[in-house]
């Protein structure tokens, strides 16, 4: 079972879902990928906790406000919540929720990058719990996905300390963030036609039974199913709610 407990700056910490309906999405996502979701508690801003098998693995919850759309919000894990807001306006990016403790324990922000894709800044508490990963129902990949994702290249060095490199996916370049030896994150290059954001991969066994049961339970097939040497097969859902996720089945590792 793939834990993680360690969240050096720059690092994934963190994903949560922000709902018209938080209570019929947690079923939704409770039926797609067999979470135990726990109660909406007031004293964690009505967010839920989502686990699989007793272990951490999102959050769903309320909109921030009734203009706002459902979306799932990906969090990095910063050294010092504020310098890491600081740095984010002094690159060009903004601040929408500031710095502070949005919940007893929980220190974070909610930032976009110049591109005007949103994201949440993490500053990690001893006593935080251990992020389930890289299994199936777990968070697999997250991508920042824009038109021009290297203009915001110098952004995220500045604010989450990633080093970028490249890899190839099928013919076409892929944009990676690393933070030390490890790629965190991936930047692709969208047609332009929609706004820039991250997106959030979970894993699944089954790509294909995956898509069925995320359409029967009331989403919608936003990209056929694609797939590409070394990575494994993918396709985009949107939730009965509006909000994007992607469903990723790793290609097997080599005997």
């Amino acid at each position: 079972m793939p834990i993680e407990d360690a969240f050096p700056h720059g690092t994934p910490i963190w994903v949560d879902l922000q709902s018209p309906d938080h209570a019929a999405a947690a079923h939704y996502y409770r039926e797609l990928f067999g979470w135990e979701v726990g109660a909406f508690l007031p004293e964690t801003g009505n967010f839920a906790l989502a686990q699989s098998r007793g272990v951490a693995v999102a959050a769903i919850g309320p909109l921030p406000g009734p203009d706002a759309p459902a979306a799932w919000t990906a969090y990095f894990s910063v050294d010092d919540l504020q310098a890491a807001a600081d740095a984010a306006l002094a690159a060009g990016g903004s601040v929408l929720l500031e710095p502070g403790e949005a919940v007893p324990g929980v220190w974070l922000a909610i930032v976009a990058d110049p591109a005007g894709a949103v994201f949440g800044l993490w500053q990690r508490m001893e006593r935080n719990a251990p992020w389930l990963r890289d299994e199936p129902g777990a968070v697999d990949w997250l991508e920042l996905v824009a038109s021009d994702p290297e203009s915001t290249f110098a952004f995220y060095e500045s604010v989450l300390g990633f080093a970028v490199s490249e890899m190839r996916v099928g013919e076409q370049p892929y944009g990676l963030f690393d933070v030390g030896e490890t790629s965190v994150a991936g930047a692709y290059t969208s047609d332009g036609t929609e706004p820039a954001h991250w997106l959030v991969y979970f894993n699944v066994a089954d790509l294909d039974a995956a898509v069925v049961r995320a359409t029967e339970l009331g989403g919608t097939l936003r990209t056929e199913p694609l797939s590409a040497p070394g990575v494994g097969r993918w396709a985009e859902i949107v939730d009965p709610h509006g909000a994007v996720f992607a469903l990723l089945e790793p290609e097997p590792e080599p005997l």
